[in-house]
Order: C-alpha cells, then structure tokens, then sequence
C-alpha cells in the first residue's frame, strides 16, 4: 500500500488544482501581470507532477497496489500436446502462471507448455494444464462464453475475461503470462476473494426502491418504460459484475476504502431509472471522498470492461448530479 504522504498529496493536487486555475484566472481579469506569473508558474508544476503520478499510476498497473505480493518464481517445466502439435498443426505455447500460495503468501511462477489452435482462449488453455499436467492448478470459471464474468484474470499486465482472450492472440513470442486480480484478495492460486467486492456493490443500493413497500411484492400493473427512459439506464445495466473494472482502476489498488467504479456505475444505473423512488438519499449514499470523489477520472475502468460498460463517464454524471442537487436544489425527494 502507498504511504499516506503520497494520498495525501493527491487529495491535495484534486483539491488545489481547480482553486489555482481560479486564482490565475482572477489575477487574470485584473490584469495583475506580476501576480500572474509566479500563480501560473506553481499552477503548471502542480498540472506536472500530478500528471506524472495518473501516469504512472494507468501505466505501471499497481506500482504498488494495495494487494501487491511478491513473487517467487518456482518454475515447472509441463508438457502437453505433442501428438497434437505433430499431426494437427497446433501451435506450442509457454504459459507463465502466477499462482498465489495462501501459506506463504507469495505469487510463485510455473511455466507449462501447451498445444493450442487458432480457435482456443487462454481459459481451454489453463483447463488443458489442469486436466492433464497439473490438477492442483485452481480458477474460478463457469459458461465459457463472457456471460457469467468468472474467469476475470490478469492477461499479459491486462485484466480480461480468460475465455474472451484468443491464447494465439494474446501470445507475445510464443509466451502467454497469466496472474490473478491483485485488485482483490486472494484465495488460491488464479482465484479472487470477491467478499468486498459484493459489499461495496451492496452498498449503494442496487435495486429499485419505491415509497410503496407493498408494490414490491404485489403490484396491480406494469410499470411500462418508453425507449427513451430505458436509454438512460441499459447500457449501465450490461454489467456482468466479472471485476475487471476494479482491478483495472489504479484508485482501488492504492486506496481500499474506495467503492470503486463497479458499484459507483450501478449507482448511477438505478439513479437514472424512473421507476426508482429513492431520489437524493441514493446520492448521498456516494457523496462522500471514499464515493464519487475519490475517482480520478482516469478511465481505465471503462477500457477493461468486457461489455462496453462505462463507468468512468457514470461516475462524473453522478458527480454533476451531486453538485446540482446541492447547489441548485435540483432532485426529487
């Protein structure tokens, strides 16, 4: 985990940054030209150094995060495929494993060779070293096909669906590198703790709320939506809740307190929905520096995402909502 002095720093770059821009544009107006220049001087070394720190921050992906563990390699030279690779024309590939060791808390490296077609995912591959090389190799996976969002790993320093991922594809000169999520605990070997990821997401609410408890349960009529008012919510509705977008974003790996963009999008899913009741208290469930405002808007939430979920633009609509709900006494409680 990052020291405090360097959240702290970044806080204060959130906060600091829009009071300069104010300043430089007031000594701006009045023409205060000896007052302007050191103001723009400290406002760019401000821009600077907080670039540098989101740079780092999408690039070296948890450098370090708040699950970071070291890794010792213990390297396990497997073998499968070759009557295939002979006699189909399959291709060898060398998976590099990280698997997480619970006793000794360490990510250990194993490195198995493997036939594959054009046709195969990294997820038939790892299922390949498990059925015939190593039995002991744990992930957690179930409708092979992007829908039931279990198999979210580490591909390559990328988070992705493993049985989305193409392993020719994905090979880089012949190798494929495979880890777990580091933005979650871990259980075993490539398997996440998804324990917190489930409370966070709990904690906004995600259901539709109305005033009348009794409708929930026996309601006289369909509350029918037209084109439009679906529109506001679906594309937020898409989420498979695999974890990917957690994973990816640098804020959760640095800051654990964070809520992060998984349940932040699905605050925004049921804000935006008219036949939900809560109205401001929803907001105020996410008005908070753990909530909307601790996201930098760095957007590699909405990047990871297998499903074309954007919850980098979910999160600054809610903090626009936020703002006019407080400052123009706009909502509908």
């Amino acid at each position: 985990m990052r020291g405090h002095s360097l959240m702290i720093f970044e806080y204060a770059a959130m906060v600091g940054i829009p009071v300069l821009l104010a300043l430089t544009a007031v000594a701006y107006l009045v023409s205060l030209t000896a007052a302007y220049l050191p103001l723009a001087i400290v406002l760019m070394l401000a821009l600077f150094t907080y670039g540098i720190t989101s740079f780092i921050e999408i690039y070296a992906h948890r450098q370090p995060g708040t699950n970071r563990i070291a890794l010792r390699t213990s390297v396990v030279e497997g073998f499968i495929g070759e009557t295939e690779v002979r006699e189909k024309g399959m291709r060898m590939l060398t998976f590099k494993v990280k698997r997480f060791d619970r006793g000794d808390r360490v990510l250990k490296e194993y490195t198995y060779n493997v036939a594959v077609d054009k046709f195969m995912s990294v997820l038939d591959g790892l299922l390949g070293i498990k059925d015939r090389i190593d039995p002991s190799l744990s992930m957690r996976y179930s409708c092979r096909m992007g829908i039931c969002g279990s198999c979210g790993m580490v591909v390559n320093g990328k988070p992705a669906l493993a049985c989305e991922t193409n392993a020719i594809a994905a090979a880089r000169e012949g190798t494929v590198d495979v880890g777990p999520m580091e933005g979650h605990q871990l259980l075993k070997d490539l398997v996440p703790d998804f324990d917190d990821f489930f409370e966070k997401h709990k904690s906004v609410e995600p259901h539709l709320f109305r005033n009348n408890a009794i409708e929930k349960y026996n309601a006289n009529r369909v509350y029918k939506q037209n084109m439009e008012q679906e529109n506001k919510f679906l594309p937020s509705s898409f989420c498979i809740m695999c974890g990917l977008c957690m994973d990816a974003c640098p804020v959760v790996n640095s800051n654990p307190n964070f809520i992060g963009p998984q349940a932040l999008s699905q605050a925004y899913r049921y804000r935006n929905d008219n036949r939900d009741q809560m109205g401001g208290k929803r907001l105020d469930l996410i008005d908070t520096l753990e909530g909307v405002w601790g996201c930098e808007f760095i957007g590699a939430c909405s990047e990871a995402c297998p499903k074309g979920v954007d919850p980098a633009l979910s999160i600054q609509l809610l903090k626009s909502d936020i703002m006019a709900s407080g400052f123009l006494g706009k909502d509908d409680d």
